[in-house]
């Protein structure tokens, strides 16, 4: 489903602060700074494209489909996903964690980088790394991806294998990255909308029953 596609492919080429030894992505994939930014991710399902909000521990992506707007709301801090219909009032609540496993053990994905030199990417000085990201599954990430000082991840580009052994190749980069406060209502589920909440279904169920919300999910 695509915006499963467009977390798992965020997600994956989420890497860290500048280290040399391998570390676990999702402990890293959060710069202690607030910032906001155009960001565009693509993959062999197309690009997308939308505006970021990020806290430490929070972040939220808006973005369009083929269906309409959508947004992902990521909540590290409650283990907590949502997937949100603007058009239709509407969300879905998933545990991190079970999403994680059925994206092939991405909850468990390593990073190991080596730098390659500073570059500057979109008025933003980085440094390039050339970055190895290996999952529990048979998952990988191989590519290069660009920090700034503060640990944002700016670009990031290369192939992602799924467990299948399914080479794809992905991309995301920001944007007129703006580093500053952030309000905090951005990370809050709206009132007034609908809500399912699959958060407590384990894992081993999570994937059956979000193949059956498919026609909902991809506004069919």
């Amino acid at each position: 489903m695509r915006w499963l596609l467009v977390l798992v492919s965020v997600l994956m080429s989420l890497g860290a602060v500048p280290a040399i030894a391998a570390e676990r992505a999702l402990d890293l994939l959060d710069p202690a700074v607030s910032y906001t930014a155009d960001f565009t991710v693509s993959s062999d399902k197309g690009t997308y494209s939308g505006l970021l909000w990020h806290q430490p521990g929070r972040e939220r992506r808006s973005y369009m489909t083929k269906g309409g707007s959508q947004t992902i709301l990521i909540r590290r801090d409650l283990d907590s996903a949502w997937m949100m219909k603007p058009s239709g009032k509407w969300y879905v609540g998933l545990s991190l964690r079970a999403l994680g496993v059925i994206a092939g053990g991405i909850d468990n994905l390593t990073v190991s980088r080596t730098p390659l030199g500073d570059e500057d990417v979109n008025g933003h000085r980085t440094t390039r790394y050339r970055v190895v990201g290996q999952g529990p599954r048979g998952g990988r990430f191989d590519g290069d991806a660009w920090f700034t000082r503060e640990g944002i991840m700016i670009k990031a580009a290369g192939t992602l294998t799924d467990p299948d052994g399914r080479h794809i190749p992905v991309q995301t980069e920001l944007s007129r990255l703006m580093i500053g406060r952030v309000d905090p209502k951005n990370f809050e589920l709206p009132s007034g909308w609908m809500g399912m909440d699959l958060r407590s279904v384990p894992a081993e169920s999570l994937a059956q029953a979000l193949e059956s919300l498919k026609p909902l999910l991809e506004g069919r």
